[in-house]
């Protein structure tokens, strides 16, 4: 009973990041907290020629680190490792998320049609739309996920590193002028909701075993 009660707290959570999400979204759409975005993005980009270009390089290969090339090498190695554990289901679950995260967070994009900032130079190569973040979504996807599902030990420890990652790499997109604030909270939010229904998904599975 008290595993049951835990895994519809899990679903209550996502769903309220979800909520939250989308009601960002609705409020970026109408121009709320646009002028604290840009406050914050023009005081906290990193321009060339101004900030060391040592600093610059760390966090483009911080953002590098969450492109759906490198993404899909970390989570194909996860779900091998955990089939090497015997643990199938939660290596399908390690596959099925991030595809899941990536899918629905395009959707969000297409659905707020939100344009990426235009006030400081960009650092790093920029393809669709902006709200939600692609790489805080799918960040947090992963690495909370993975972190949930590989702690048998110092759970606490993994999951501190999870979100550690996840803040470097959504906080790189601001830094690097790609992503408004609000993209990347958006994006943090979503894929923390991913993740969670994952971890439900693994839970429920593995209890049944």
């Amino acid at each position: 009973m008290a595993n049951e009660v835990q895994r519809n707290r899990l679903i209550i959570v996502a769903l309220i990041c979800g909520a939250f999400t989308l009601a960002i979204g609705f409020a970026v759409s109408m121009g709320i907290g646009s002028a604290l975005d840009r406050h914050i993005l023009t005081s906290t980009a990193l321009r060339s020629g101004r900030d060391s270009g040592v600093v610059i390089s760390l966090f483009q290969w911080i953002t590098w680190l969450s492109d759906s090339a490198q993404r899909t090498g970390m989570v194909l190695l996860t779900a091998l490792w955990l089939v090497w554990k015997a643990r199938r289901r939660a290596a399908l679950i390690i596959i099925v998320v991030p595809i899941l995260a990536g899918v629905t967070n395009s959707v969000l994009k297409e659905a707020f049609a939100r344009a990426r900032p235009d006030i400081v130079p960009h650092l790093d190569n920029i393809g669709n739309l902006a709200y939600p973040s692609g790489h805080a979504a799918n960040a947090v996807a992963f690495f909370l996920l993975a972190a949930l599902i590989l702690a048998t030990r110092g759970p606490v420890l993994w999951r501190r590193a999870a979100v550690s990652a996840a803040i470097l790499i959504g906080a790189s997109r601001v830094l690097l002028g790609v992503h408004w604030p609000s993209d990347v909270i958006g994006g943090w939010l979503w894929g923390a909701a991913c993740a969670l229904i994952g971890w439900w998904a693994v839970t429920r599975m593995e209890a049944k075993q």
